[in-house]
């Protein structure tokens, strides 16, 4: 499959960079709101930090740009951010500090801000690779520890079947009143479970770590391709072709919308056909945490 950047799209050098001010609108705030010696860091990762290749890398509104903070101390959270009064009233700030580097953006970025303690305090998180991580305020994020690649795969298979029971448990429920505009709702909850699902399988058929979590979905898709998941890679790509023509039709055009939503279920499946089939042929890894 060929997929490439063109006038039906918006140029994504004018989306990036209105990805970026979107993370550095959110960075001002919380250091205007926060004593910076409550803050240990500030932090910008994923497909935002990638090459754009081609559409898949980016839908508007929808990719995330995430946002990881890290305090010097846990209670902070509670302190700063504990209260809706105070969540709003960051929300609104950055929206205010967003438009006023932007009047007229192309579109409004997703942010994803996540606390980076609560990660810490789970034991099978594993840290980004370095080349997809942008300090924006503060000390380096803490070094990635891919020394136990097969442990690592084993939750990457967990994640995968958590996205499986989602599809079959809660997605037909969810989607099933969300017609119209409101299919957005749907294709975020789908989100985060259907974009790593492309990292999670190639590090399952043996890519490294670093390289699984540091390509873009262009170079996945690819990669999927070669390692003979031909329909995993077109349902993924065609979940985000989808996406972007629900977004440029104004999250009018419910088809493409839905077509999204089913090109998106394909990948939850296929992905938890996978992660089962290589945790039934690694027994010896069963229990273990990343």
């Amino acid at each position: 499959m060929s997929y490439a950047w063109s006038s039906h799209y918006h140029d994504p050098r004018a989306l990036k960079t209105e990805a970026f001010c979107m993370a550095e609108a959110f960075t001002e705030v919380l250091l205007e709101e926060i004593p910076d010696s409550e803050i240990v860091g500030i932090y910008c990762k994923g497909s935002v930090l990638k090459e754009w290749d081609s559409p898949l890398d980016y839908v508007p509104e929808l990719s995330d740009v995430d946002i990881h903070i890290l305090f010097s101390d846990d209670s902070s959270i509670e302190k700063h951010l504990g209260l809706v009064d105070q969540a709003v009233h960051i929300q609104s700030r950055v929206e205010e500090r967003y438009f006023s580097k932007l009047p007229e953006p192309l579109h409004v970025p997703m942010p994803q801000l996540t606390l980076l303690n609560d990660l810490l305090h789970n034991e099978d998180y594993v840290h980004p690779p370095r080349k997809v991580v942008y300090v924006l305020y503060g000390k380096d994020a803490p070094d990635p520890d891919y020394s136990n690649p097969d442990r690592i795969r084993r939750t990457d298979c967990m994640r995968l079947l958590d996205g499986e029971e989602f599809l079959k448990k809660r997605l037909p429920r969810q989607a099933v009143d969300r017609p119209a505009r409101y299919i957005w709702q749907t294709l975020r909850l789908m989100s985060w479970r259907a974009s790593p699902t492309g990292p999670r399988v190639l590090h399952i058929l043996g890519l490294p770590t670093e390289e699984a979590w540091s390509v873009n979905r262009t170079v996945a898709v690819s990669l999927l391709e070669e390692m003979g998941e031909e329909n995993l890679a077109q349902d993924y790509a065609d979940y985000y072709l989808n996406a972007w023509e629900y977004y440029l039709s104004g999250y009018t055009d419910g088809n493409a919308g839905r077509a999204s939503i089913v090109a998106g279920a394909k990948v939850l499946n296929r992905g938890g056909e996978i992660g089962l089939a290589w945790l039934a042929g690694h027994p010896e890894i069963e229990g273990e945490t990343a």
